[in-house]
């Protein structure tokens, strides 16, 4: 009975060895060339025929070849570097490597500007594609005497959420005078640190009547214009009344004169 046992241990172990050995073990490296960052991966065996190799970064696909060597790269600039890749050996029984490149963080901004009235409620938000994970996000907006830093919940408007790839600030009853500006959202991890910069307008809640004060302006001076044309043209209209009034005597003493000369004529 103990030799059978001791058998079936043997045949397990041997199906785990070559199981093994038919997956095949990876080596892999990370050098700096350059501008550049190379991944290598190397199957130390052929178990059978290779298809192809995959690269896969963060859960993305980045690379993919049919070629059937026991070695495959992959690079990446220096400052995309960060992140959790993948190396597959097509068909992907042949074997994987998972290899984690540390680096900066890199901060980017789902929205670069927010534009919102006056009493109205906005949420700015950041975040981190790379990898380590940030440690420490830091909020504080752009004044003349330097950077104020911003709080959760300080002046009780300002409230900040943040996870280890996201942060959000939110900015209540927003105000023309003191709430527009720059804002600046910073990340840190055990690799450095690095910023993205939002501009946040705040319109008065008169700004939708504008356009309408503006046609009212306009019919104002339209209106002044008009005004002033009728009223010089008064005074002309009053000195052409004066000369047809005084017309008809001229003609009168023309009428007379040539009378008078009538007469002469007949007398002589």
């Amino acid at each position: 009975m103990a030799a059978a046992v001791l058998l079936a241990l043997a045949f397990t172990l041997l199906g785990i060895q070559n199981a093994s050995a038919a997956a095949g073990s990876i080596l892999t490296s990370v050098e700096e060339v350059d501008s550049k960052t190379r991944l290598t991966c190397t199957l130390n065996q052929r178990p059978t025929e290779i298809a192809g190799h995959r690269w896969i970064k963060d859960g993305k696909v980045v690379k993919e070849d049919t070629l059937a060597e026991l070695s495959t790269q992959y690079e990446v600039d220096m400052k995309d570097r960060s992140g959790n890749y993948s190396c597959i050996f097509l068909p992907e029984s042949v074997g994987k490597a998972d290899i984690t490149v540390s680096g900066r963080p890199r901060i980017k901004v789902v929205k670069k500007s927010a534009h919102a009235d006056e009493g109205e409620t906005i949420t700015l938000a950041c975040k981190s594609e790379s990898y380590a994970p940030i440690i420490e996000w830091t909020w504080y907006k752009k004044v003349d005497s330097g950077n104020q830093l911003i709080t959760n919940g300080s002046q009780n408007k300002y409230f900040v959420n943040s996870s280890e790839t996201q942060s959000e600030l939110t900015i209540k009853n927003l105000e023309v005078g003191s709430d527009r500006g720059t804002y600046v959202c910073n990340g840190t991890n055990s690799e450095g640190s690095d910023e993205a910069t939002f501009t946040v307008r705040v319109h008065s809640r008169l700004a939708a009547l504008w356009p309408f004060l503006g046609i009212v302006a306009e019919v104002l001076v339209l209106l002044t214009i008009i005004f002033m044309c009728e009223k010089r043209q008064k005074p002309s209209e009053e000195l052409d009344d004066d000369e047809l009034g005084s017309a008809p005597l001229k003609s009168s003493g023309q009428v007379d004169s040539k009378d008078k000369n009538v007469r002469q004529r007949t007398a002589t």
